[in-house]
């Protein structure tokens, strides 16, 4: 009987009745759920705080490294910088004692020199006097003689002194005799006589006496022909071939083409190599061959070309007065005024 009593159900001992407990049991299970989602979502918070904390001290590892990878350039910069400020401090000190070596130099040779101006200016005019002198009497060159000494007179003038009077005077002397000397400008009949070779074959040439003649004996042969024979027709054709083969020249006598004038071709030819000869004869300043040179040439053009055609004439015109210049005219001593400016050095 008492184990019929013990084995009663807990609701029945408790006296609740079932419904009762299970709708508290509901609400104490809805009371929790908030709780629930308030953990869960802390969770989720801290979480991603962790995620966010990782990735950040990641970024800032990484930083810390490239900071780390400048600052390391920048130390080899500063290294390197510091390298090529040293080896240029020994460039410029080596240069500060090369310059002031080239300073003490500079000043041993100024010691060594002529102080003064005039000193200065006399040694200029010597130099240009020797030029005169050198170019005078080794080249010829009368033009580039007289401007060294006008330059020598232009620096004397800008001198004062009354000692430099005699000096003056002696270069004057020298300048004027070097005007006095007829220059031929030798460059331009150069120029002339080439530009006469390349016309050679545009000058007109003249029947030459020679064939008029023949023409006549021919036109004469022809009329006597019916009294004469055969055997004296063809010696008297032969002594004239042999005659015009034979050319008997005097002694002294101006050579002439040795080609018959008929021949055109050859007659052109003879012209531009007598040409030639006479350019050349200028710019060796040989006056003989040159006169030599003109003669012969003037003697083809009266003998073979048209003398009636205007470039002919010009032509002769102007080889006439080339065949009167003297291309090496006789030349001045201008040595005084050198020897008067080294006396007036010596003095002082």
């Amino acid at each position: 009987m008492q184990e019929s009593q013990d084995n009663k159900k807990p609701e029945e001992k408790s006296g609740k009745p079932a419904a009762v407990k299970k709708q508290t049991s509901t609400v104490k299970n809805q009371a929790w759920k908030p709780l629930y989602i308030l953990t869960a979502a802390v969770m989720l918070l801290l979480v991603a705080g962790g995620v966010y904390l990782y990735r950040q001290a990641d970024i800032n590892r990484q930083m810390a490294l490239q900071a780390q990878q400048k600052s390391e350039s920048l130390e080899a910069l500063q290294a390197d910088i510091s390298r090529q400020f040293t080896q240029l401090d020994g460039v410029i000190s080596r240069l500060a004692s090369e310059q002031d070596a080239l300073k003490r130099s500079l000043a041993e040779l100024q010691q060594q020199q002529p102080q003064g101006n005039e000193d200065w200016a006399l040694a200029e005019v010597e130099y240009l006097l020797i030029i005169a002198s050198h170019r005078l009497l080794l080249e010829k060159d009368v033009n580039t003689a007289l401007s060294a000494m006008e330059a020598a007179s232009a620096r004397l003038q800008a001198m004062s002194g009354p000692d430099l009077i005699p000096l003056r005077e002696q270069i004057t002397a020298d300048i004027n005799r070097l005007r006095s000397v007829n220059t031929v400008d030798t460059v331009g009949l150069a120029i002339y006589l080439a530009d006469m070779i390349d016309r050679a074959d545009e000058l007109p040439i003249k029947k030459p006496d020679a064939v008029l003649q023949d023409d006549s004996a021919a036109a004469d042969k022809s009329a006597s022909a019916g009294t004469e024979s055969g055997w004296r027709h063809v010696l008297g054709v032969f002594w004239r071939e042999l005659k015009s083969l034979v050319v008997i020249k005097k002694s002294g006598e101006i050579r002439q083409a040795l080609l018959l004038p008929d021949e055109e071709y050859y007659l052109v030819q003879n012209l531009r190599l007598e040409l030639e000869n006479a350019r050349l004869a200028v710019l060796r300043h040989d006056t003989e061959n040159l006169h030599t040179s003109i003669s012969l040439l003037l003697d083809w053009l009266k003998r073979y070309y048209d003398t009636s055609d205007a470039a002919v004439v010009n032509i002769m015109d102007t080889l006439e007065q080339m065949e009167t210049l003297e291309l090496q005219p006789e030349l001045p001593d201008i040595s005084s005024s050198l020897e008067t400016l080294r006396a007036y050095m010596r003095q002082e």
